[in-house]
C-alpha cells in the first residue's frame, strides 16, 4: 500500500480518534495532532513534552493504528508498576481479550494484539527472535529519557538498534535539552523520524516557597526571584538563632503545611520527602495527632477499597506489613508511597488519590517515574535526594519532573509547586532550577556480555561490532570528537604563534623549552631550589597586585580568575568569575598571580547586589573563555618542580643554558608548555573517543574468548560452548551466574535452595553479603565469591568493569519462603520491609524463569521450575 493510499485510509481513523476525545470535552493540542499525523504517514516519532502534557494520546493512537491494520502493538514501560498500571488502563479501554501483559514474572494473554511489557522483556524478545514480535507493527517506548540511566539505559538503546525496520517506533520523553541530537541519532539508525517538541503545560504552574505560615511567590514580574521572597529570607536569616537553622521539618511544620494548603484550596498534594522513614513518620505523626482530612462519605468509599485489598491478605501478612495502620491513615485521607511499601498498598494509595479520596501523600522519588497520580500541588521538603550512595542536589530536569505532577488536566485551572523554605535556601538558585531549564540526555550505553553473545548469534563479528558504531553513545562521542579536533586545531594555531614569538640569541629557545619538559624529573636539590624560587615568585606577584587587574591563579587545587577590588597589607579583596567576593591571602595561593588584563569596574553600582556581581562575573568569563578552552593557564596547577632543570647531559650542554636572560625566557615559554600539554591531552582524548564503543565491544568479547564462551578463529569470532546458555541470562552479573551455574552438580540444589542461590546474583545492595546457613548455600556462596574475584581480575586486565559483587545476604530468606515460610517470618529473618522483600522476590522469580530457559532439557530446568512455582505461591506476586 503506497503512502497516499495509506493516508486516505488512516485520515478518517484519526478524525474519529480526535472526535472521541472531543466528545469528552478534550481538544487535542497541536503537538498531539502533529505526532499522530506523522505516525499515520508511516514515520517514527519522538515526542518530548512536560509531565502531564498528554504524550499518552500519541501512544494510544499507535494502539489504534495497530488494531486498524491487523498488526500488534507493544507498549513498554520502564518499571513493572507502570506496566501493571498501563495494562489495567488499556484493558479498561479495549477489553480483557485485546490486551496482554509480560513483565518477566507475570504473563497474561501473551497472544493478545496489544502487549504491555517492560523494556527489558521487549529487548529479550528481539534478541531471541520471539514469535510475539513477528507481526508487531508499532512499538511505544515510554520514558525514553531512561537512555541516560547508568544501570538500565543500555536496554533502551538495544531495543532501538534491534527493532526491525518495518516497525514504527513511538518514543515518549520528558523534556531534555538535546532532543535534536536524540532525534538525529534515531534518524541515523531508524530512518524518517519526526521530532515533536512541546514546552506548554496543559495546566499552568505557579511556583511558591512556604515560610512558616506564609506562601510566597518564587518569581517576580520580570521572571527573577521575587523581592518578597528575598526580603523574607533575609529577615528570617537575621532573626533566627543558629540552632534554628536546621532544614528538617517537624510534625508541627507538616500539619501547618496541610492547613496552609487547605485554606488556599490547594489540596490534594504530594509532599516529597526523599526518605522512606521520613514518609512513614509523617503519616504516623498525623495519626498520633488525630488528623482527619476526609468526610464520612469519602470514608465509606475508602473502606470499600481497603476491604477489597484486605481480603487478598492473610492475617499474618496483614500483621507483617502493618496493614491496619496504613489503612487507618488512608481512611483519614493521607498515606505514604515508597519502594518499601507492600505493592498492593501502593496501588491502593494510587487508586484512592486518583479517585480524589486522599488529600496528601508523602512520597520518595518513586512517584517521579511516571506513575499516573496527578495532584493540584506538589510540595518539596528538600532540594536534595538520595542517589544510593549519598544525598545529591536535584538537577533541573529532576525538579521539573517532580513539580510537573501538579495540576490535573480537566480538573484544575492551575497547578502549584511549593518548596519548603529554610535559612539555607538560595532564592536565585531556586529560580534558576524552576525556570524550565533541563539537562541534556547523555547515553549510558555499554555492551554487556549478554549483548555481545546475542549480537553474535546469527551475525559475524564485523557486523555485530558495526552495531556498536550505530549506538547513541558513539553518536554523541563522534560529535564530541569533532569538537575536540576543532579545539585541537585552535591550540595548534596558538602554538605556532607562541613558537614564533620565542627567540633567544644563544640558540633554539623552543627546542630548549620542549627538551626541558621532556627530560622530566630533576635532582632533589634542584627541585627544592625551584620550589623556593617559585615561592618567592608568588610573594612578588602577590605584593605587586594591582586594583582593577584581572588575574589567573591557583587556590585550593582549583584554577580561578578574579579581579582585585582592593589591596591591604596582608590580603586582597577579590571578585571571582563565579560572582563571589572573598579575601585572598598569600598562603591561600598555590601559584603566582598571572595578570590577564586591566578591568574597569562599573561606576555607581553596588557590589552588594547579586545582580551586579553576576554581570561582572559574566564579563570575566567572556574575557577568559579562550584561555579556559585552550588550557593556557592550567600550568598554574602544576608542581613547582617543573621549574627545576633536569639531570641530563644533552640538556646541560644546550646553548640556551648560557643565556643571561634564561629566567625571563622560561617565563615567556610557560604558555607554550601549557599549550603543548593541552594538545597532548586532546590527542589522547580524541584517540579514546574514536570507535570507543567498538573498542569496548572488543574488550568485552576478549574476556568471553578467555572464558571459552567465544572462539577466536583466524577469520572470525564465533560462539563457543555455553554461549547459548549465557544468551538467556539477562542480569547484570550474567557471566558470574553462568560460571556458577555451569559448576553445579546434579542434586546439589533442590527447589528452595535454588531460589536462595539465585538471589546471590541479583547484585542488590539491600540483600547484603551475610553468609547463608541453609543446606549447601554456604559452600556455593564461597564458590560464587571466588568466581567473582576471578572475573574481577580478568576484567581488570581487559580494562572493563562488568561484574558486581555476590549478594547472598538473603539467600536463607528466599529458601525459607520457597519452603513455605510466612511473609511475617521472612521479614523478621531478613530485617527487610515488605516492599523491598517482594520487589527482590519478584526479581528472583524473573531470574528463575531465565534459568529455566537457560537450563532447558537438563536437571537444572526441573529444579528451577520447582523453585519458580514455590516462589509464586502467594497472591502477593
Amino acid at each position: 500500500m503506497g503512502r497516499t493510499e495509506s493516508a486516505l485510509v488512516l485520515d478518517p481513523l484519526f478524525s474519529n480518534y480526535a472526535d472521541r476525545y472531543r466528545a469528552r470535552g478534550i481538544i487535542l493540542d497541536p503537538f498531539q495532532i502533529e505526532a499522530c499525523e506523522a505516525l499515520g504517514r508511516g514515520h517514527d516519532v519522538l515526542v518530548s513534552a512536560p509531565t502531564g502534557s498528554g504524550k499518552t494520546v500519541v501512544a494510544h493512537y499507535a494502539v489504534e493504528l495497530a488494531l486498524a491494520t491487523n498488526q500488534r502493538c507493544v507498549y513498554t514501560a520502564p518499571i513493572k508498576a507502570l506496566s501493571n498500571q498501563k495494562f489495567a488502563e488499556l484493558r479498561g479501554m479495549l477489553g480483557d481479550e485485546t490486551v496482554g501483559l509480560l513483565t518477566g514474572d507475570i504473563t497474561v494473554n501473551r497472544e493478545a494484539p496489544i502487549l504491555v511489557v517492560t523494556t527489558e522483556v521487549l529487548r529479550n524478545m528481539l534478541f531471541h527472535d520471539a514469535p510475539e514480535v513477528y507481526d508487531v507493527g508499532y512499538v511505544v517506548l515510554d520514558e525514553v529519557h531512561y537512555l541516560a540511566d547508568p544501570d538500565r539505559g543500555p536496554v533502551w538503546e538495544e531495543v532501538i538498534l534491534s527493532l526491525p525496520p518495518h516497525v514504527r517506533l513511538v518514543s515518549l520523553s520528558a523534556t531534555v535539552a538535546n532532543t535534536e541530537e536524540v532525534a538525529g541519532w534515531m534518524r541515523s539508525v531508524r530512518g524518517a523520524t519526526d521530532l515533536i517538541v512541546s514546552s506548554m503545560r496543559p495546566v499552568p504552574l505557579d511556583q511558591h516557597v512556604i515560610l512558616g505560615r506564609k506562601l510566597l511567590p518564587l518569581y517576580g514580574p520580570e521572571g527573577e526571584a521575587s523581592s518578597v521572597l528575598r526580603n523574607a529570607l533575609t529577615q528570617r536569616d537575621r532573626h533566627n538563632a543558629p540552632r534554628d537553622r536546621s532544614p528538617r521539618l517537624g510534625d508541627a511544620d507538616r500539619r501547618r503545611i496541610i492547613r496552609t494548603l487547605e485554606q488556599r484550596d490547594m489540596l490534594p498534594a504530594i509532599e516529597f520527602i526523599f526518605s522512606r522513614k521520613g514518609c512513614d513518620l509523617a503519616v504516623t505523626a498525623l495519626q498520633r495527632h488525630d488528623v482527619w482530612l476526609t468526610t464520612p462519605a469519602e470514608q465509606r468509599e475508602i473502606r470499600k477499597e481497603i476491604d477489597a485489598v484486605r481480603q487478598t491478605l492473610s492475617e499474618s501478612d496483614r500483621r507483617a506489613v502493618r496493614f491496619e495502620s496504613a489503612a487507618n491513615g488512608l481512611l483519614r485521607g493521607y498515606g505514604a508511597h515508597h519502594a518499601g511499601i507492600l505493592p498492593a498498598l501502593k496501588s491502593l494509595t494510587e487508586r484512592l488519590m486518583d479517585g480524589g479520596l486522599l488529600r496528601i501523600v508523602y512520597a520518595t522519588g518513586t512517584l517521579a517515574l511516571g506513575i499516573d497520580m496527578p495532584v493540584r500541588t506538589v510540595v518539596l521538603e528538600e532540594l536534595q535526594r538520595w542517589n544510593g550512595e549519598g544525598f545529591t542536589d536535584l538537577t533541573a530536569t529532576e525538579y521539573t519532573q517532580l513539580i510537573g505532577r501538579a495540576g490535573r488536566r480537566g480538573k484544575d485551572k492551575v497547578g502549584y509547586g511549593v518548596v519548603v523554605g529554610n535559612n539555607e535556601l538560595d532564592p536565585y538558585a531556586l529560580a534558576d532550577l524552576g525556570s524550565g531549564r533541563v539537562e541534556p540526555l547523555m547515553s549510558a550505553f555499554h555492551p554487556s556480555y549478554n549483548t555481545v553473545v546475542n549480537l553474535l548469534t546469527g551475525r559475524n563479528y564485523a557486523d555485530a561490532r558495526a552495531i556498536m558504531g550505530r549506538s547513541f553513545a558513539q553518536y554523541q562521542r563522534n560529535a564530541d570528537l569533532a569538537d575536540i579536533e576543532g579545539r585541537a586545531a585552535r591550540v595548534r594555531m596558538r602554538i605556532e604563534r607562541e613558537e614564533a614569538n620565542l627567540t633567544c640569541s644563544h640558540g633554539d629557545l623552543v627546542d630548549y623549552i620542549r627538551l626541558r619538559e621532556k627530560l622530566g624529573r630533576a635532582a632533589k636539590s634542584a627541585r627544592k631550589a625551584a620550589k623556593r624560587e617559585y615561592r618567592e615568585r608568588i610573594t612578588e606577584t602577590f605584593e605587586s597586585a594591582q586594583t582593577g587587574m584581572l588575574y589567573a591563579f591557583g587556590r585550593a587545587k582549583e584554577l580561578e580568575y578574579g579581579i582585585v577590588l582592593s589591596t591591604e597589607r596582608e590580603k586582597l579583596r577579590v571578585l571571582n568569575w563565579y560572582g563571589e567576593i572573598s579575601w585572598l591571602r598569600e598562603d591561600d595561593l598555590s601559584s603566582e598571580l598571572r595578570d590577564i588584563e586591566p578591568f574597569t569596574l562599573p561606576t555607581g553600582l553596588s557590589l552588594k547586589h547579586r545582580e551586579v556581581r553576576e554581570d561582572i562575573a559574566d564579563t570575566i568569563y567572556d574575557a577568559v573563555t579562550e584561555r579556559v578552552e585552550l588550557g593556557i593557564d592550567r600550568d598554574l596547577l602544576g608542581s613547582w618542580a617543573r621549574f627545576a632543570p633536569p639531570r641530563d647531559r644533552a640538556f646541560a650542554e644546550h646553548r640556551v643554558n648560557d643565556c643571561p636572560h634564561l629566567a625571563r625566557h622560561l617565563r615567556e615559554g610557560e604558555t607554550l608548555m601549557s599549550l603543548d600539554s593541552r594538545l597532548h591531552e586532546m590527542v589522547e582524548l580524541s584517540e579514546s573517543f574514536t570507535d570507543s564503543v567498538g573498542k569496548d565491544f572488543d574488550r568485552t568479547a576478549a574476556v568471553l574468548v578467555e572464558l571459552g564462551l567465544l572462539r577466536d578463529n583466524d577469520d572470525d569470532v564465533t560462539l563457543g560452548p555455553g554461549a547459548t546458555t549465557l544468551s538467556h541470562l539477562h542480569v547484570d552479573n550474567d557471566v558470574l551466574l553462568y560460571g556458577c551455574l555451569s559448576q553445579l552438580s546434579e542434586g546439589e540444589l533442590d527447589g528452595p535452595s535454588m531460589a536462595g542461590w539465585a538471589s546471590m546474583f541479583l547484585g542488590e545492595d539491600r540483600l547484603g553479603t551475610r553468609q547463608p546457613t541453609w543446606g549447601t548455600l554456604p559452600h556455593l556462596a564461597n564458590k560464587a565469591r571466588r568466581e567473582a574475584d576471578f572475573l574481577h581480575g580478568l576484567e581488570h586486565r581487559h580494562e572493563i568493569v562488568r561484574t558486581g559483587e555476590v549478594t547472598p545476604g538473603c539467600s536463607d530468606v528466599f529458601a525459607a519462603w520457597s519452603s513455605g515460610a510466612t511473609l511475617e517470618d521472612c521479614l523478621a529473618m531478613s530485617h527487610m520491609v515488605a516492599g523491598d522483600f517482594i520487589n527482590a522476590a519478584r526479581r528472583v522469580i524473573d531470574l528463575l524463569g531465565q534459568i529455566v530457559v537457560a537450563g532447558a532439557d537438563t536437571w537444572i530446568e526441573d529444579v528451577a521450575r520447582s523453585a519458580l512455582d514455590s516462589m509464586r505461591r502467594s497472591e502477593l506476586f
